[in-house]
């Protein structure tokens, strides 16, 4: 598990496009539709603590559907994230370790050491994006939305973010 402490200011819709451009960051066209959303900013915090662990780390060594996980984690120090998080954690995080895999779609599955913002779902619609990942691919730092249905279960060795909550 890892911990990293984000800080958050809002960034104009219209400028984040520009400011994933300034800082190197890959998208693909999930995470474009993913960002547009009007509840994007949602729950919005200005200072954030993110924990990055592995559904085994958390007890889910057999993984887990989305539902499942958000079921796993409530009553728990991990809670989701705001959706915008997945923006705030790429921003920061630059020294994400690199894939081993540099393929970026078509395998249906968690890519090779991405890490999946747990987050609240804008919409509910198995052809909308259920949030955001991070991944380095070949030195490239990417922010990428992902779709799945109700049934996808991630593997026990999925790396989440979630927020922590420092009570």
């Amino acid at each position: 598990m890892i911990s990293i402490s984000l800080k958050a200011e809002p960034i104009p819709a219209d400028r984040i496009p520009r400011t994933l451009e300034e800082h190197g960051i890959l998208t693909n066209h999930y995470a474009e539709e993913y960002i547009s959303h009007p509840r994007f900013f949602a729950g919005l915090k200005r200072e954030l603590t993110v924990t990055v662990a592995s559904l085994r780390e958390i007890g889910l060594a057999d993984g887990a559907s989305l539902e499942e996980l958000f079921r796993h984690i409530r009553g728990s120090r991990l809670r989701p994230c705001p959706p915008c998080t997945g923006l705030f954690l790429r921003l920061a995080w630059r020294d994400q370790p690199q894939s081993r895999n540099s393929v970026l779609s078509g395998t249906h599955s968690a890519p090779d050491l991405s890490v999946t913002v747990l987050s609240e779902i804008p919409e509910q619609s198995d052809a909308f994006p259920k949030g955001l990942y991070l991944r380095n691919v070949d030195g490239k730092l990417w922010l990428r939305g992902y779709i799945c249905d109700a049934a996808y279960r991630f593997p026990g060795d999925a790396l989440f973010a979630f927020e922590a909550i420092n009570e």
